[in-house]
Order: C-alpha cells, then sequence, then structure tokens
C-alpha cells in the first residue's frame, strides 16, 4: 500500500511538472497547501508573508488600528521556494545540527524574526524552558520576545535581541548556545546546548505571543512580512442579465520595498481548478493591467506575482468583486537572479508556451475543458417559447496573450447542433477593434470531411467591426434538427477560425468572452445578440423583452438544452428546476444549475462529446434491443459451434 501511494505520488508530480504550462505550474506547486485564513481584508489570504491591508484611494496603506496586528492570517513567509513547509530544527539533547537548502536570501543573525521594513517591531513577552542569545547583522535593529513553553524535545523561541538584515526573512533560535545560523525563512530550535550551522528554507511559526505596531508589520509569531498588498478592489454585484461568466479587470502595480517600481514581474493568475486565466508582465511602471473572464460558479482565483524565480501568491475570493485593483509593496529586498528567457519577452521560459516567440507567452481557453453552449430563440424582437433550441452552437475559444497581456491570435470552434425552428440563420462574430486581421476559415462535416478548404483573407478594421460571418444558411449546416423525443443527435457543421491581428488588442477593447457572438435570422432580418450589449433608446437592455427574458444564453459544458416547446421556465416543462431558483436569486444562488438536470425526459439528450463517437453511441441508445437481440443470437450461434466442435473432440 505504502509503495502503491509513494508511486501515486510521484505520478502526480510528474503530471503536474508536464502540463506546468497549462495552468500547473512547477515554481507555484509547494504554495498550494499555505493557503491561510484571511487577514485584515475579507475574503483576501495568500502564501506566507503577504500583508493585506485597505488602501487610500492611491494605492498606500492606510494604518491599521492599534490592535490589529496581524493582516496576513497568522502566516508569513518569504518567496517561494523548495521547501515550503517548516524549516526548524527540534532536538532535546546536547549535539550540533546542520541543515542545508538553497534560497537566494541570506541573514548572519542567530536571531531575526522582526520585521525586517525600516520600522522596527517591538515584541514583549516571556519564555518557559528557553535561553537567549544574541547576535548583530547589518542594519535595522528590532529588540523581540516571544512567549512559550517548552514541550517534550521542543524548544519554543526565547526572549532576544539583535539586529536584522533588511533581506532576511527567517529566524533561528539557539537555545544555550552559541552559533553562527545564516537562514533563510527557517529556524533552528535546540532544547540543550550545542550548536547549530541552519540554511534553510522553509518557515516557522513560533508559539510566542508578542504584539507588532506599524503598517506591513508582521503577525504575533515574530516571522517578518515579506510583501503589503493594499487592496482597493471595487465591489458590488453586477446586474443579472443571464449571464454565466462575469469579466472581471485586473490592475496591479508591483514596488519594492523602497516604493520603487518593479519591471519585469511575471503575475499569473489562474481559477480553483489550475486553468490558467491570464498571464502577464509588470511594465516599466510596475503595472499590469488585463481582464479576467471566469465562470460566475467560480469562487475563488489566485494571482502569483514572481521575480527571479520565486514568488507569492495571493488567494483571492470573488464575493461581490468588480474588479481587482492592489499595490504590491515588498518589505525584503528581490532577487537579481536571471532567469532563462530565451526569447527576451520579460517571461521565464518555464511559464513561456512559446519560448521561442517574443510576440507571445501564454494561452488562455475557454473553456479550459470541453465546450461552452449558446442557444438562440429567434422572435426577435417578439418574445420566444422560451425552449432554447431554436439555433443551438457548441463552441470554445483560444486567446494568445503577449507579455503584457494582449490578445495577438484569436482562434475559435464552432460546431452546429441543433435547429428547432422553421427560420433560417447565420452566425456571425462582431470584433470592435481598431486593427485589422488575418482570418483563416476551414469548413467541415462532423465527420471531418471538408466542405470549405481552408483559406486566409485579410481584413479591416471596419470589416471585424461590423460582423465576420462564421455559419451559413442553418438549413445547409445541419442534417436534423436534434430537438425532439425520439431523435438520434446528429452534429452539423464545424467551423474554425483563427484571427491574427495586425497588431496587440487589449482585452478590454475586444469585449468580454464570448464576445459580440451573434445569430443573424435570414427571414426577419434581425441580429439576436446576448445581452448586457446593447441599449433601447430609453437606456433597458435591448436583448432582454418585456418579462426580462434573453433571446440568447450561455451555458458551460455541452448543454442539454430542453425538447421543442418545453418552456425552460415552467415547472412543468422544465428539466432543470434550479433555473428559476438562479434567475429569483439574481444569480448568486443555483450557479451551477446548467449541471443538475432534474428531469430528464424534459431535455435533449446531448451527449457530452458531441463527435462522431457520441453520435454512434446515441444510435446504439435508441436501437439498443434490436443490437441486444443481435447479441444474444450471435452468442447462441457460439455457443452451439462450441458444444459442436467438443462433442467431435470427445
Amino acid at each position: 500500500m505504502k509503495k502503491f501511494l509513494a508511486l501515486a505520488i510521484i505520478a502526480g508530480f510528474v503530471y503536474n511538472c508536464g502540463h506546468k504550462k497549462n495552468g500547473l505550474l512547477l515554481p507555484f506547486f509547494f504554495l498550494g497547501s499555505q493557503h491561510t485564513a484571511t487577514g485584515g481584508v475579507p475574503g483576501n489570504s495568500g502564501s506566507p508573508g503577504v500583508v493585506f491591508v485597505p488602501g487610500d484611494g492611491s494605492g498606500n496603506p492606510v494604518t491599521p488600528p492599534a490592535d490589529s496586528t496581524n493582516n496576513s492570517g497568522g502566516s508569513t513567509t518569504t518567496p517561494s521556494n523548495s521547501n515550503s513547509g517548516s524549516g526548524s530544527s527540534n532536538s532535546g539533547s546536547s549535539g550540533s545540527s546542520d541543515q542545508t537548502s538553497s534560497n537566494s536570501n541570506t541573514s548572519d543573525s542567530s536571531n531575526t524574526s522582526g520585521s525586517p521594513s525600516d520600522t522596527a517591531s517591538n515584541n514583549s513577552g516571556s519564555s518557559n524552558g528557553g535561553s537567549s542569545s544574541s547576535g548583530s547583522s547589518d542594519s535595522n535593529s528590532s529588540s523581540n520576545s516571544g512567549s512559550s513553553s517548552d514541550s517534550g524535545n521542543n524548544t519554543a523561541s526565547s526572549g532576544n535581541s539583535g539586529s536584522n538584515d533588511s533581506s532576511s526573512s527567517g529566524s533561528s533560535n539557539s537555545s544555550s548556545s552559541s552559533g553562527d545560523s545564516s537562514a533563510s525563512n527557517g529556524s533552528s530550535n535546540s532544547g540543550n546546548s550545542g550548536s547549530s550551522d541552519n540554511s534553510n528554507t522553509g518557515s516557522n511559526s513560533d508559539t510566542g505571543s508578542g504584539s507588532n505596531n506599524g503598517s506591513g508589520s508582521g503577525d504575533s509569531s515574530g516571522t517578518p512580512t515579506v510583501a503589503v498588498v493594499v487592496v482597493e478592489d471595487p465591489k458590488g454585484e453586477p446586474s443579472f442579465n443571464y449571464n454565466t461568466t462575469i469579466n472581471i479587470p485586473l490592475n496591479l502595480t508591483v514596488l519594492d520595498k523602497k516604493s520603487n517600481v518593479v519591471s519585469g514581474a511575471t503575475v499569473l493568475v489562474y481559477d480553483e481548478n489550475n486553468n490558467i486565466l491570464f498571464q502577464g508582465v509588470s511594465d516599466s511602471s510596475g503595472k499590469v493591467t488585463g481582464t479576467l473572464t471566469v465562470p460566475t460558479s467560480v469562487g475563488n482565483i489566485t494571482i502569483d506575482i514572481s521575480i527571479g524565480g520565486e514568488s507569492i501568491s495571493q488567494y483571492v475570493s470573488l464575493d461581490s468583486v468588480l474588479g481587482i485593483n492592489r499595490t504590491i509593496r515588498y518589505e525584503v529586498n528581490l532577487p537579481a537572479t536571471q532567469i532563462a528567457d530565451t526569447d527576451s519577452d520579460g517571461v521565464p521560459d518555464d511559464t513561456d508556451i512559446y519560448p521561442n516567440d517574443a510576440t507571445r507567452s501564454t494561452e488562455v481557453t475557454y473553456p479550459a475543458e470541453g465546450v461552452f453552449t449558446v442557444a438562440f430563440e429567434d422572435s426577435y424582437p417578439s418574445a420566444g417559447d422560451a425552449d432554447l433550441n431554436d439555433y443551438v452552437i457548441q463552441f470554445k475559444n483560444k486567446e494568445d496573450l503577449n507579455s503584457s497581456g494582449k490578445i495577438v491570435r484569436l482562434k475559435g470552434t464552432y460546431q452546429h447542433v441543433a435547429k428547432g425552428a422553421g427560420y433560417r440563420h447565420q452566425l456571425f462574430i462582431k470584433l470592435p477593434v481598431d486593427v485589422g486581421a488575418s482570418i483563416t476559415y476551414k469548413l467541415t462535416q462532423a465527420d471531418g470531411k471538408v466542405e470549405v478548404a481552408t483559406n486566409t483573407v485579410s481584413v479591416t478594421a471596419a470589416n471585424l467591426k461590423s460582423g465576420y460571418q462564421i455559419f451559413d444558411d442553418s438549413n445547409k449546416t445541419i442534417r436534423g434538427q436534434n430537438v425532439h423525443p425520439g431523435d438520434v443527435f446528429k452534429p452539423g457543421f464545424v467551423a474554425t477560425v483563427e484571427i491574427v491581428f495586425n497588431a496587440p488588442v487589449e482585452r478590454a477593447k475586444l469585449g468580454s468572452f464570448p464576445y459580440d457572438l451573434y445569430a443573424y435570422v435570414l427571414n426577419t432580418k434581425q441580429e439576436i445578440h446576448f445581452p448586457g450589449l446593447y441599449k433601447n433608446n430609453n437606456g433597458t437592455d435591448k436583448y432582454l423583452d418585456n418579462t426580462g427574458f434573453p433571446w440568447a444564453i450561455l451555458v458551460p459544458g455541452a448543454w442539454k438544452y430542453p425538447y421543442e416547446k418545453y418552456d425552460i421556465r415552467k415547472d412543468s416543462e422544465s428539466g432543470y428546476s434550479e433555473f428559476n431558483l438562479w434567475v429569483s436569486s439574481g444569480g448568486k444562488e443555483y450557479k451551477t444549475w446548467y449541471y443538475d438536470v432534474t428531469n430528464e425526459s424534459k431535455v435533449f439528450p446531448v451527449p457530452s462529446d458531441s463527435s462522431l463517437l457520441g453520435y454512434l453511441f446515441l444510435s446504439v441508445k435508441k436501437f439498443a434491443i434490436f443490437y441486444a437481440m443481435g447479441l444474444v443470437i450471435a452468442g447462441g450461434i457460439a455457443v452451439y459451434f462450441l458444444r459442436k466442435k467438443q462433442s467431435l473432440v470427445a
């Protein structure tokens, strides 16, 4: 069993390493277990050493109250390293301890448990079972004394005085001894006389108690602060318009301990499933800007900031968050280590998906796995029957970002999967950008047979703003309807569209995913867009009817849309009883209603994979009795000949 567990751990580690450029990033692998309780700003926590404070509106921290001494949730550390757990060594007998591991920050001090910032922090308390030691380093004196009790072979830190080099972020406590300790965020505690030579990479949480005063000071454990994050995120509730994704602007500024801007810091943002949402590099002003698009069901994101191969993490709850505006102020000396960057775009090779292409560095996929479904009601401007199956498309998009987080390439794959109406439709996409592009297009049948061979054309910004056609007449792009009970699922044509912009495009300019994807109804000559994009003259949403219901909806996954004439809003007809609960809550509850089919007889059995394999599976399912009878007959014949052969042998 132990061997099996060991192999499983090794396999998981190898998988993470092999997929690091898709979001499971090795430099941050060891930070995952360090998610701590929220500190001074609700909804925020981080890797040890990250302190969260509110801002004054200009990126400066508001001085916390005198009794608000621990904004980091009781957790501090240096930037990421290969041993992010406790780096302490405790012994109950005399002797020496020699522990080494690598880290770029070192400090010659026999005790460094105070704040590394220029403002010294004073801690006082009592110690039981330990003795004091003293030492000196270059600058920033502080006086620290913890309070703890000795238990067994472990001796907590005792009263220590000394001075601390601000580049250090760790502590070393030596009881009844003198020694030379070079530590970076680690500690060595011995209960009896002896000498200790430690160079550890880890974090130590002393059990001492005391108080720290001053902005950016460490927590009650006395371990120093690495970075103060000034949080000025706009809060509120987005207007509910049936959207299942949210667009969140990202604005970060990175500063060093002297408040100088830091350029070249790599910023990675990913969701709770390690799917990468954004990557960028701080510019000459220390700024990183971009836009995140996440499903409304995602509750948390992680922001990693890496400098010189070392990183810190922020864990952010998205509850009521409309944007992320933050200033990261480091309280330690930043490493000057040069990281391999073959194409010199500022993104290290180990996180650069295109390490030999300076024009792009990251690929963001929507969704990370599977597809999205967009379903249209085509009776606009009249209200529809809310069966959401008149024109149904499955699709996914990929964006290539450069080191500044701007989009250089957009690729989409679209498949027509249902047509529950007599009207004819076309599918378009509008991109409100100010640059032209080259577009490569291909159209195939579901089985891969080519309908329109791959071709590339150049288009202007005006062409993109007016709309680019993805699918022609819906009567020609699907062979059946796929909306009635008893229908066998027969997916339609697949269009592949690759748009390479003539110049990088800001995500905010391009618009939120899935951008302005819309249906054009040939019979009525009307466009049908998602809500939230266009307003009527009176300021109301142009694409919500008088009951507030949309003509287009985006749903994660290969969605099982309602059968023809089954109103999703009516309990007696809906296969999704949570849909109305989601609507009545304004989108705050039942955020994954589309995954919870409560009545399978009311929805079309769309396979999770709408490829030819899915089609064959459903064909077998529909004619299961005939296949079963055939298998029984074949089995009977096989048994007959087997017995006949055995009788001949006998």
